[in-house]
This record gives C-alpha cells, sequence and structure tokens, in this order.
C-alpha cells in the first residue's frame, strides 16, 4: 500500500499545484485588472485636480469681476445721486425765479443827466455779504463780463467846457520862460 498512497499523494500534490497555478493565473489576472483600474481611477483624478483648478480660477476671476461691477455700481449711483441733486436745486431755482418775476413789467424809469448818489447798504447786508463764501468755479455759472459804459455825447459835452474858453484861459495864463509852454 505504499506504493499506491505515494501515487495518490503524488497525484494530490499534483491536483493542488494545478489549482494553485489556476489561481495564481486568476489573481494575476485580477490584480492586472485592478492596476488598469487603478491607472485609469489616477488619470481621473488627474484631470479632475486640473478640472478644479480651472473652475477655481475662473471662480476667482468671476469674484473679481463682480467686486469691479459693484464698485462701478456704487460710484455710478452716487454720480446719479449727485446729478438729481442739482437737477432738483436747478429746478427750485428756477421755480424760485418764476414766482420772483413781476406779473407785470415795471415802468421805464427817465434817464437823469446826474447819476443817482450811492446809498450805503445796511450793515447787516454787509455783513452777509462778507460773511458768504465766494462759490467756487466749477459750482459758479459762468458769466459774461460787463463792456465799460461808454460816455453819452451829451453828458460828455456839457461836462467839457467849449473850445473858446479853454483858449481864453490859457492866454490869461502867466508864463515865466519858454519851458513853461511845454506843460
Amino acid at each position: 500500500m505504499k506504493g499506491k498512497d505515494r501515487e495518490a499523494t503524488a497525484k494530490k500534490a499534483k491536483d493542488l499545484v494545478q489549482v494553485a497555478e489556476r489561481t495564481h493565473k486568476e489573481a494575476t489576472r485580477k490584480a492586472a485588472a485592478a492596476a488598469d483600474v487603478s491607472k485609469q481611477a489616477k488619470a481621473t483624478l488627474k484631470k479632475a485636480k486640473k478640472d478644479y483648478k480651472v473652475a477655481s480660477k475662473a471662480a476667482r476671476q468671476a469674484r473679481d469681476a463682480a467686486e469691479d461691477a459693484r464698485t462701478a455700481f456704487a460710484k455710478a449711483a452716487r454720480r446719479a445721486a449727485k446729478a438729481d441733486a442739482k437737477l432738483g436745486k436747478a429746478r427750485q431755482k428756477a421755480e424760485s425765479t418764476r414766482k420772483a418775476e413781476p406779473a407785470m413789467p415795471a415802468p421805464a424809469k427817465p434817464v437823469s443827466a446826474k447819476p443817482a448818489p450811492a446809498k450805503p447798504a445796511p450793515a447787516k447786508e454787509v455783513a452777509a455779504v462778507k460773511a458768504a463764501p465766494a462759490p467756487s468755479r466749477k459750482t459758479a455759472p459762468k458769466r459774461k463780463r460787463k463792456k465799460a459804459a461808454k460816455p453819452r455825447a451829451k453828458i460828455a459835452a456839457a461836462a467839457a467846457p467849449p473850445a473858446e474858453e479853454t483858449a481864453a484861459s490859457e492866454d490869461d495864463s502867466f508864463v515865466l520862460d519858454e519851458s513853461g509852454l511845454e506843460v
């Protein structure tokens, strides 16, 4: 029986070797498949990281653009508020000037030969004028400069003495020598 036992044991050992070889082949195939899956997973992870970086950069740029837009909107809102305030003031001023204008124009006064003496302003009005700040160039409306008044012919003729009187007054003057004539 010893021979039969040896053959049976050898046969079992061969069967076990074959089973081990099949198991090893199966494990090798599964390991190769797992390596492929691992490579695909790594590639997918790498692609996901790259996509995440791109998306993060795009989001950062979008946040910056949104912040710039908010800032620009705030500035535009302030400018619009200022413009509305100026427009409101201009409308109020126009309304007040319309109300201040008389319904009937005042009759024209005759022009007198003598200019009217200047009346001193009351102390309160002078103090108010001095205390009022001068308007800046930006806010003050531009005004045309008034031309200097030209003397009228009648008033100028009345103010100047006639030519005959000036010649007579020169004859009456006392002249010491010739240098006095050049004056």
